[in-house]
């Protein structure tokens, strides 16, 4: 055997392996998520705990930033490159000059249910009352606002709201009876149902088009690091295809994540979110169309705006078009 040529193509292949940047096997990445209740930012736990990310050439470190404004000031401030974040956030940097766009929609209605204390017997005895909300331009705070206007209520005149913080602090508040009625997802209302506050306006079931939660992004980045976008958006999409096909596995992930170990409260926020999470998942223009037309009552500048600009769908189209969404459920 000759050994020269050998030990040479070694030589020859270390060199290879030192020459070869290291982010091109793992990428270091902070990327976020928004909400610790089991749900639409369960996507994203499941790209870091089944090496999603991984695969797809990441080293990513997942941080919880409560709620989507702070997730869009995250994105602005250039800690986070991508990560969730909610559509009002979004417009509202976005009319403020800010660089940060939508390249994808995980949850495309308005999944929200007005849950109340017991004595509350039907929507119109919330006039006069005290709800408990987030901040304001969270996707929280906007639905309150919309299901209030739903049966009739204004916000600003027949109800009193108050600043509260994220679901669980919500739901402590009212537990507490320093508020009478609050907004919460899916896995909320079925832990406000199990502690005896009954759902007033369901809102989810009136399939308002919404960009509830999305992937968000700057489009420096999204122009001069089109592959790394790229990447993170496989990495997502066949996250969205686990979440979808495997259940047992999803719940253990959402346990973990949410810190919830009620079985039936863990399969009811999968059972809803695999059907309203799209396999594709685009940002919903129609849905920021939405928010701007709120929006304009006080910010002039939302009249003028196009929701169209808000969105950037090829990232998703790509994916959809080359066949990649669709081979995963062959599989």
């Amino acid at each position: 055997m000759n050994v020269i040529p050998l030990v040479k193509a070694l030589l020859w292949v270390s060199l290879i392996v030192s020459i070869t940047p290291p982010f091109a096997g793992a990428q270091k990445i902070n990327t976020s998520y928004i909400s610790t209740t089991p749900g639409s930012s369960s996507v994203i736990w499941i790209a870091k705990d089944a090496k999603l990310f991984e695969k797809h050439g990441f080293d990513a470190t997942v941080i919880f930033i409560s709620g989507s404004v702070r997730g869009i000031q995250a994105i602005l401030a250039g800690e986070i490159p991508i990560g969730e974040g909610g559509g009002p956030g979004l417009a509202s940097a976005r009319l403020a000059g800010g660089d940060v766009v939508a390249i994808a929609g995980n949850v495309n209605v308005l999944p929200y249910y007005l849950v109340s204390d017991p004595s509350i017997k039907k929507a119109e005895d919330l006039k006069g009352k005290i709800g408990g909300t987030h901040i304001a331009g969270t996707t929280a705070e906007f639905a309150l606002k919309v299901g209030l206007k739903r049966i009739g209520l204004e916000p600003a005149k027949d109800v009193s709201l108050r600043v509260i913080g994220g679901a669980i602090d919500r739901m402590v508040a009212l537990q507490k009876g320093i508020v009478q009625f609050t907004v919460v997802t899916e896995a909320g209302k079925a832990i406000a149902e199990k502690l005896g506050y009954p759902t007033v306006v369901d809102m989810a079931a009136l399939q308002i088009p919404f960009p509830q939660n999305g992937v968000y992004t700057s489009t420096k980045l999204s122009r001069e690091n089109p592959d790394m976008v790229r990447r993170y958006m496989r990495a997502y999409t066949e996250a969205i295809h686990f979440f979808k096909t495997r259940k047992e596995d999803t719940i253990k992930i959402m346990s973990k994540y949410s810190r919830l170990e009620d079985r039936k409260t863990l399969n009811e926020a999968w059972d809803w979110h695999a059907k309203f999470i799209p396999e594709a998942p685009y940002a919903p223009v129609e849905g920021y169309q939405l928010i701007l037309q709120d929006m304009t009552a006080t910010n002039p500048k939302a009249a003028q705006a196009n929701a169209k600009d808000l969105v950037d769908s090829r990232f998703v189209k790509e994916l959809e078009d080359s066949g990649f969404i669709k081979n995963l459920y062959k599989k």
